[in-house]
Protein backbone atom coordinates (compact mmCIF):
# COMPACT_ATOMS: atom_id res chain seq x y z
CA UNK A 1 0.00 0.00 0.00
CA UNK A 2 2.75 2.12 0.86
CA UNK A 3 3.50 2.40 -3.02
CA UNK A 4 0.61 3.77 -4.19
CA UNK A 5 0.36 6.02 -0.89
CA UNK A 6 3.74 7.40 -1.62
CA UNK A 7 2.98 8.61 -5.62
CA UNK A 8 -0.38 9.91 -4.59
CA UNK A 9 1.31 11.97 -1.50
CA UNK A 10 4.06 13.22 -4.69
CA UNK A 11 1.10 13.98 -7.45
CA UNK A 12 -0.63 15.88 -3.94
CA UNK A 13 1.67 18.30 -3.28
CA UNK A 14 2.57 19.30 -7.09
CA UNK A 15 0.58 21.97 -9.27
CA UNK A 16 1.07 19.90 -12.20
CA UNK A 17 2.04 16.15 -12.92
CA UNK A 18 2.71 13.28 -15.60
CA UNK A 19 -0.80 12.65 -16.16
CA UNK A 20 -1.79 16.06 -16.92
CA UNK A 21 1.29 16.20 -19.08
CA UNK A 22 0.06 12.69 -20.85
CA UNK A 23 -3.77 13.86 -21.51
CA UNK A 24 -2.48 17.36 -22.86
CA UNK A 25 0.18 15.51 -25.29
CA UNK A 26 -2.56 13.21 -26.76
CA UNK A 27 -4.81 16.45 -27.26
CA UNK A 28 -6.94 16.68 -24.44
CA UNK A 29 -7.66 20.02 -23.09
CA UNK A 30 -7.32 20.61 -19.32
CA UNK A 31 -10.17 22.77 -17.79
CA UNK A 32 -9.59 24.29 -14.44
CA UNK A 33 -12.60 24.65 -12.03
CA UNK A 34 -13.52 25.81 -8.41
CA UNK A 35 -16.23 24.27 -5.91
CA UNK A 36 -17.53 21.09 -5.75
CA UNK A 37 -21.01 22.35 -7.81
CA UNK A 38 -19.03 21.91 -10.74
CA UNK A 39 -20.29 19.46 -13.21
CA UNK A 40 -17.42 17.46 -13.80
CA UNK A 41 -19.45 14.92 -16.28
CA UNK A 42 -19.58 18.04 -19.10
CA UNK A 43 -16.29 18.80 -19.56
CA UNK A 44 -15.02 15.24 -19.60
CA UNK A 45 -17.64 14.04 -22.43
CA UNK A 46 -16.04 17.55 -24.13
CA UNK A 47 -12.86 15.56 -24.44
CA UNK A 48 -11.49 17.66 -21.51
CA UNK A 49 -9.69 16.80 -18.30
CA UNK A 50 -11.53 18.61 -14.69
CA UNK A 51 -8.89 20.20 -12.85
CA UNK A 52 -9.71 21.00 -9.17
CA UNK A 53 -7.91 24.45 -8.65
CA UNK A 54 -5.93 24.58 -5.81
CA UNK A 55 -3.10 26.77 -4.09
CA UNK A 56 -0.29 24.18 -3.28
CA UNK A 57 3.01 25.30 -3.81
CA UNK A 58 2.42 28.85 -3.14
CA UNK A 59 4.95 30.08 -0.69
CA UNK A 60 2.48 33.61 -0.02
CA UNK A 61 0.14 35.82 -1.92
CA UNK A 62 2.51 39.15 -2.38
CA UNK A 63 0.72 39.39 -5.98
CA UNK A 64 -2.40 38.28 -4.94
CA UNK A 65 -2.93 40.99 -2.42
CA UNK A 66 -2.73 43.48 -5.53
CA UNK A 67 -6.21 42.53 -6.51
CA UNK A 68 -7.96 41.38 -3.30
CA UNK A 69 -8.49 43.13 -0.08
CA UNK A 70 -6.84 41.43 3.21
CA UNK A 71 -9.98 40.83 4.31
CA UNK A 72 -10.68 38.45 1.25
CA UNK A 73 -9.67 34.93 2.11
CA UNK A 74 -6.22 33.26 1.67
CA UNK A 75 -8.00 30.88 -0.62
CA UNK A 76 -8.46 33.36 -3.32
CA UNK A 77 -5.38 35.29 -2.89
CA UNK A 78 -3.38 32.34 -3.03
CA UNK A 79 -5.22 31.23 -6.32
CA UNK A 80 -4.50 34.45 -8.06
CA UNK A 81 -1.41 35.18 -6.78
CA UNK A 82 -0.20 31.19 -8.52
CA UNK A 83 -2.33 33.16 -11.73
CA UNK A 84 -0.12 36.11 -11.92
CA UNK A 85 2.89 34.43 -12.02
CA UNK A 86 1.43 31.97 -14.69
CA UNK A 87 1.60 28.69 -12.68
CA UNK A 88 -1.84 27.81 -14.63
CA UNK A 89 -0.91 29.03 -17.90
CA UNK A 90 -1.25 25.03 -18.77
CA UNK A 91 -5.46 25.44 -18.26
CA UNK A 92 -6.96 25.64 -21.68
CA UNK A 93 -9.51 26.98 -19.54
CA UNK A 94 -11.60 27.84 -16.41
CA UNK A 95 -15.08 27.23 -14.78
CA UNK A 96 -15.62 29.58 -12.07
CA UNK A 97 -18.41 29.41 -8.96
CA UNK A 98 -20.74 31.31 -7.08
CA UNK A 99 -19.74 29.67 -4.32
CA UNK A 100 -19.21 33.02 -2.08
CA UNK A 101 -18.56 36.40 -2.75
CA UNK A 102 -14.55 36.06 -2.46
CA UNK A 103 -14.69 33.31 -5.20
CA UNK A 104 -16.77 34.76 -7.39
CA UNK A 105 -14.63 38.41 -7.25
CA UNK A 106 -11.57 35.72 -8.90
CA UNK A 107 -14.01 35.88 -12.03
CA UNK A 108 -13.96 39.40 -12.07
CA UNK A 109 -10.06 39.90 -11.49
CA UNK A 110 -9.43 36.81 -13.94
CA UNK A 111 -10.99 38.83 -17.08
CA UNK A 112 -9.47 42.00 -15.87
CA UNK A 113 -6.17 40.99 -15.61
CA UNK A 114 -6.55 39.34 -19.10
CA UNK A 115 -4.71 36.09 -18.22
CA UNK A 116 -3.67 33.38 -20.80
CA UNK A 117 -6.54 30.77 -20.71
CA UNK A 118 -8.50 31.25 -23.74
CA UNK A 119 -11.59 29.64 -21.88
CA UNK A 120 -13.41 31.77 -18.82
CA UNK A 121 -16.75 30.75 -17.75
CA UNK A 122 -18.98 31.42 -14.66
CA UNK A 123 -21.31 28.41 -13.79
CA UNK A 124 -24.15 30.29 -11.42
CA UNK A 125 -25.34 27.77 -8.65
CA UNK A 126 -28.66 28.34 -6.90
CA UNK A 127 -28.36 29.08 -3.00
CA UNK A 128 -30.88 26.41 -2.00
CA UNK A 129 -31.76 23.42 -2.73
CA UNK A 130 -35.66 22.22 -3.92
CA UNK A 131 -37.34 21.14 -7.22
CA UNK A 132 -37.34 24.46 -8.82
CA UNK A 133 -33.35 25.15 -7.92
CA UNK A 134 -32.79 21.86 -9.78
CA UNK A 135 -34.36 22.73 -12.72
CA UNK A 136 -32.50 25.89 -12.94
CA UNK A 137 -29.48 24.37 -12.40
CA UNK A 138 -30.28 22.31 -15.48
CA UNK A 139 -30.42 25.30 -17.06
CA UNK A 140 -27.02 26.30 -15.87
CA UNK A 141 -25.59 22.61 -17.33
CA UNK A 142 -27.43 22.96 -20.84
CA UNK A 143 -25.47 26.82 -20.75
CA UNK A 144 -22.17 25.04 -19.84
CA UNK A 145 -22.85 22.42 -22.31
CA UNK A 146 -22.98 24.90 -24.84
CA UNK A 147 -20.60 27.55 -24.28
CA UNK A 148 -18.33 24.49 -24.33
CA UNK A 149 -19.25 23.43 -27.83
CA UNK A 150 -19.11 26.54 -29.14
CA UNK A 151 -15.29 27.58 -28.18
CA UNK A 152 -14.28 23.67 -28.84
CA UNK A 153 -15.84 23.74 -31.79
CA UNK A 154 -17.63 20.28 -31.17
CA UNK A 155 -21.30 18.57 -30.02
CA UNK A 156 -21.40 17.07 -26.68
CA UNK A 157 -23.42 13.74 -27.34
CA UNK A 158 -26.26 12.54 -24.90
CA UNK A 159 -24.15 9.32 -25.00
CA UNK A 160 -20.54 11.07 -23.97
CA UNK A 161 -22.55 12.26 -21.14
CA UNK A 162 -23.48 8.97 -20.20
CA UNK A 163 -20.46 7.32 -20.50
CA UNK A 164 -19.14 10.54 -18.83
CA UNK A 165 -21.49 9.79 -16.17
CA UNK A 166 -20.54 5.96 -15.97
CA UNK A 167 -16.81 6.60 -15.09
CA UNK A 168 -17.15 9.38 -12.32
CA UNK A 169 -20.09 7.15 -10.59
CA UNK A 170 -17.19 4.30 -10.42
CA UNK A 171 -14.85 6.86 -9.08
CA UNK A 172 -17.45 7.98 -6.29
CA UNK A 173 -18.37 4.27 -5.42
CA UNK A 174 -15.08 3.69 -4.85
CA UNK A 175 -14.49 6.72 -2.66
CA UNK A 176 -17.21 5.69 -0.66
CA UNK A 177 -15.89 2.14 -0.15
CA UNK A 178 -12.92 3.68 1.18
CA UNK A 179 -14.12 6.17 3.10
CA UNK A 180 -16.04 3.66 4.86
CA UNK A 181 -13.34 1.39 6.04
CA UNK A 182 -13.31 3.99 8.51
CA UNK A 183 -16.18 3.01 10.45
CA UNK A 184 -14.42 -0.21 11.99
CA UNK A 185 -12.04 -0.12 14.75
CA UNK A 186 -9.20 -0.88 13.22
CA UNK A 187 -8.82 2.88 10.72
CA UNK A 188 -6.76 1.80 7.29
CA UNK A 189 -6.16 5.16 6.17
CA UNK A 190 -5.46 8.05 7.81
CA UNK A 191 -7.20 11.42 6.76
CA UNK A 192 -4.03 13.20 5.89
CA UNK A 193 -3.55 10.48 3.25
CA UNK A 194 -6.96 10.28 2.35
CA UNK A 195 -6.77 14.41 1.52
CA UNK A 196 -3.72 13.31 -0.60
CA UNK A 197 -5.76 11.22 -2.37
CA UNK A 198 -8.62 13.58 -3.28
CA UNK A 199 -6.10 16.00 -4.07
CA UNK A 200 -4.05 13.85 -6.66
CA UNK A 201 -7.35 11.86 -8.27
CA UNK A 202 -8.95 15.50 -9.12
CA UNK A 203 -5.71 16.77 -10.82
CA UNK A 204 -5.67 14.06 -13.56
CA UNK A 205 -8.13 11.80 -16.24
CA UNK A 206 -10.53 9.90 -14.28
CA UNK A 207 -9.91 6.70 -16.35
CA UNK A 208 -6.23 6.90 -14.26
CA UNK A 209 -8.14 8.05 -11.00
CA UNK A 210 -10.48 4.76 -11.16
CA UNK A 211 -7.20 2.70 -11.58
CA UNK A 212 -5.15 4.31 -8.63
CA UNK A 213 -8.57 3.87 -6.09
CA UNK A 214 -9.11 0.47 -7.49
CA UNK A 215 -5.59 -0.05 -6.39
CA UNK A 216 -5.65 1.51 -3.07
CA UNK A 217 -8.45 -0.17 -2.16
CA UNK A 218 -6.98 -3.35 -2.64
CA UNK A 219 -3.74 -2.59 -1.07
CA UNK A 220 -5.59 -1.41 2.51
CA UNK A 221 -6.91 -5.01 3.85
CA UNK A 222 -5.04 -5.61 7.01
CA UNK A 223 -4.13 -2.13 7.68
CA UNK A 224 -4.40 -0.25 10.95
CA UNK A 225 -3.20 3.67 11.06
CA UNK A 226 -5.18 3.90 14.76
CA UNK A 227 -3.56 3.91 18.09
CA UNK A 228 -4.38 3.13 21.50
CA UNK A 229 -5.76 6.62 22.88
CA UNK A 230 -6.79 8.05 19.40
CA UNK A 231 -9.71 10.13 19.64
CA UNK A 232 -11.92 9.30 16.46
CA UNK A 233 -12.66 12.86 14.65
CA UNK A 234 -15.01 13.92 12.35
CA UNK A 235 -13.72 17.04 10.54
CA UNK A 236 -15.73 19.77 8.42
CA UNK A 237 -14.17 22.59 6.57
CA UNK A 238 -14.54 24.21 3.57
CA UNK A 239 -11.22 23.76 1.17
CA UNK A 240 -8.45 21.92 2.70
CA UNK A 241 -5.52 20.98 0.48
CA UNK A 242 -3.11 21.32 3.37
CA UNK A 243 -2.39 17.77 4.31
CA UNK A 244 0.74 18.67 6.49
CA UNK A 245 -2.45 20.38 8.52
CA UNK A 246 -4.42 17.34 8.84
CA UNK A 247 -1.09 15.18 9.90
CA UNK A 248 -0.50 17.80 13.17
CA UNK A 249 -3.73 16.92 13.99
CA UNK A 250 -3.04 13.48 13.94
CA UNK A 251 0.17 13.67 15.77
CA UNK A 252 -1.88 15.25 18.86
CA UNK A 253 -3.95 12.09 19.22
CA UNK A 254 -6.39 12.19 16.43
CA UNK A 255 -7.90 9.50 14.03
CA UNK A 256 -10.05 11.58 11.36
CA UNK A 257 -12.85 9.07 10.75
CA UNK A 258 -15.42 11.35 8.98
CA UNK A 259 -15.60 14.22 7.34
CA UNK A 260 -18.06 16.93 5.27
CA UNK A 261 -14.46 18.82 3.16
CA UNK A 262 -14.58 20.00 -0.64
CA UNK A 263 -11.96 17.37 -0.87
CA UNK A 264 -13.64 14.78 0.81
CA UNK A 265 -17.03 13.53 1.50
CA UNK A 266 -18.31 16.71 -0.93
CA UNK A 267 -16.69 15.17 -4.11
CA UNK A 268 -18.00 11.96 -4.02
CA UNK A 269 -21.53 12.04 -2.05
CA UNK A 270 -24.15 10.56 -4.37
CA UNK A 271 -24.58 9.04 -7.59
CA UNK A 272 -25.47 10.54 -10.83
CA UNK A 273 -29.04 8.63 -11.71
CA UNK A 274 -29.30 6.61 -14.98
CA UNK A 275 -32.48 8.75 -16.75
CA UNK A 276 -32.54 10.12 -20.27
CA UNK A 277 -31.91 13.17 -19.59
CA UNK A 278 -28.36 13.38 -18.67
CA UNK A 279 -28.22 16.79 -17.44
CA UNK A 280 -30.98 16.60 -15.47
CA UNK A 281 -30.04 13.58 -13.57
CA UNK A 282 -26.48 15.67 -13.43
CA UNK A 283 -28.33 18.53 -11.92
CA UNK A 284 -30.07 16.74 -9.49
CA UNK A 285 -27.22 14.57 -8.02
CA UNK A 286 -25.20 17.83 -7.73
CA UNK A 287 -27.44 20.00 -6.17
CA UNK A 288 -28.61 17.77 -3.62
CA UNK A 289 -25.69 15.71 -2.38
CA UNK A 290 -24.78 16.83 1.27
CA UNK A 291 -24.28 20.26 0.82
CA UNK A 292 -22.07 23.24 2.24
CA UNK A 293 -22.86 26.52 4.29
CA UNK A 294 -23.63 28.04 0.81
CA UNK A 295 -26.63 26.07 0.45
CA UNK A 296 -29.04 28.03 3.17
CA UNK A 297 -32.13 25.62 2.97
CA UNK A 298 -30.12 23.26 4.13
CA UNK A 299 -28.63 23.33 7.24
CA UNK A 300 -30.47 20.67 8.88
CA UNK A 301 -29.57 17.83 6.90
CA UNK A 302 -26.05 18.86 7.41
CA UNK A 303 -26.43 18.49 11.46
CA UNK A 304 -28.46 15.36 10.83
CA UNK A 305 -25.93 13.89 8.78
CA UNK A 306 -23.10 15.13 11.15
CA UNK A 307 -24.97 13.27 14.20
CA UNK A 308 -25.29 10.10 12.10
CA UNK A 309 -21.72 9.64 11.26
CA UNK A 310 -20.79 10.74 14.57
CA UNK A 311 -23.16 7.31 15.36
CA UNK A 312 -22.34 5.19 12.69
CA UNK A 313 -18.25 5.87 12.88
CA UNK A 314 -18.22 5.70 16.79
CA UNK A 315 -16.82 9.67 16.70
CA UNK A 316 -15.49 10.87 20.04
CA UNK A 317 -15.28 14.87 19.46
CA UNK A 318 -15.68 16.99 15.89
CA UNK A 319 -13.61 19.94 14.84
CA UNK A 320 -14.99 22.12 12.70
CA UNK A 321 -12.26 24.69 10.69
CA UNK A 322 -13.37 28.02 9.17
CA UNK A 323 -10.48 30.25 6.92
CA UNK A 324 -10.17 33.48 8.40
CA UNK A 325 -12.99 35.93 6.39
CA UNK A 326 -15.03 33.40 5.40
CA UNK A 327 -18.61 34.14 6.48
CA UNK A 328 -20.63 30.70 5.28
CA UNK A 329 -18.36 28.93 7.84
CA UNK A 330 -18.31 31.51 10.24
CA UNK A 331 -21.82 31.35 10.35
CA UNK A 332 -22.18 27.16 9.65
CA UNK A 333 -19.61 27.23 12.99
CA UNK A 334 -21.70 29.69 15.37
CA UNK A 335 -24.65 27.14 14.86
CA UNK A 336 -23.14 23.99 15.16
CA UNK A 337 -21.27 25.34 18.32
CA UNK A 338 -24.77 26.17 19.83
CA UNK A 339 -26.11 22.78 18.91
CA UNK A 340 -23.53 21.08 20.37
CA UNK A 341 -23.50 22.27 23.38
CA UNK A 342 -27.14 21.13 23.70
CA UNK A 343 -25.96 17.70 24.00
CA UNK A 344 -22.57 18.17 25.05
CA UNK A 345 -21.08 16.79 22.62
CA UNK A 346 -17.48 17.95 22.22
CA UNK A 347 -16.69 20.18 19.42
CA UNK A 348 -13.70 22.87 18.59
CA UNK A 349 -13.96 25.88 16.49
CA UNK A 350 -10.87 26.63 14.72
CA UNK A 351 -9.54 29.83 12.69
CA UNK A 352 -7.10 29.16 10.05
CA UNK A 353 -5.46 30.43 7.00
CA UNK A 354 -4.65 28.45 4.06
CA UNK A 355 -0.57 27.63 3.86
CA UNK A 356 -0.85 30.41 6.74
CA UNK A 357 1.62 28.21 9.22
CA UNK A 358 0.56 29.23 13.12
CA UNK A 359 1.12 25.42 13.71
CA UNK A 360 2.07 26.16 17.43
CA UNK A 361 -1.04 27.80 18.48
CA UNK A 362 -3.45 25.33 16.80
CA UNK A 363 -1.51 22.62 18.15
CA UNK A 364 -1.47 24.03 21.95
CA UNK A 365 -5.50 24.49 20.99
CA UNK A 366 -6.00 20.95 19.92
CA UNK A 367 -3.84 19.15 22.59
CA UNK A 368 -5.95 20.95 25.21
CA UNK A 369 -9.11 20.32 23.49
CA UNK A 370 -8.29 16.64 23.48
CA UNK A 371 -7.30 16.41 27.05
CA UNK A 372 -11.00 17.88 27.88
CA UNK A 373 -12.25 14.77 25.78
CA UNK A 374 -10.39 12.28 27.36
CA UNK A 375 -11.05 13.45 31.25
CA UNK A 376 -14.68 13.74 29.99
CA UNK A 377 -14.39 10.03 28.97
CA UNK A 378 -12.64 8.87 32.41
CA UNK A 379 -14.92 10.74 34.31
CA UNK A 380 -18.21 9.19 32.41
CA UNK A 381 -16.79 5.83 33.17
CA UNK A 382 -16.41 6.54 36.64
CA UNK A 383 -19.83 7.43 36.94
CA UNK A 384 -21.28 4.77 34.70
CA UNK A 385 -18.68 2.19 37.18
CA UNK A 386 -20.17 3.75 40.39
CA UNK A 387 -23.51 3.75 39.20
CA UNK A 388 -24.06 7.56 40.37
CA UNK A 389 -25.88 10.04 38.19
CA UNK A 390 -24.30 13.35 38.36
CA UNK A 391 -22.70 15.22 35.65
CA UNK A 392 -19.44 16.81 35.12
CA UNK A 393 -19.66 20.87 35.11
Amino acid sequence: MMKTLETVRQLAVTTQNEYLASAKASGRRIMGYFCAYIPEEIIHAAGCVPYRMRAVQSPNTTLGDTWFSSINCTFVRHIFDKALRHEFDFLDGIVFSNGCDHLRRVYDNWRYAGLSNPFLHMFVTPHVINDSAVRQYRHECLAFKESLERHLGIVISEQALQDSIRWYNRKRTLLKEIYELRKSKAIPIKGSELLAVMLSITAMPVENAVEILERLLSETTGRDVSSRGDIRVFLAAGHMEEIDHLELLEGCGAVIAGDNLCMGLRHFDGLVGDGDDALASIADRYLRHISCPRMINDFQRRLDHVKQVCKDYAIEAVILEKMKFCDLWGGEAFIWRNEFKKTGFPILVLERELHGGSTGQIRTRVQAFFEQVRNRQVHDEFVQAAGKNYRLK
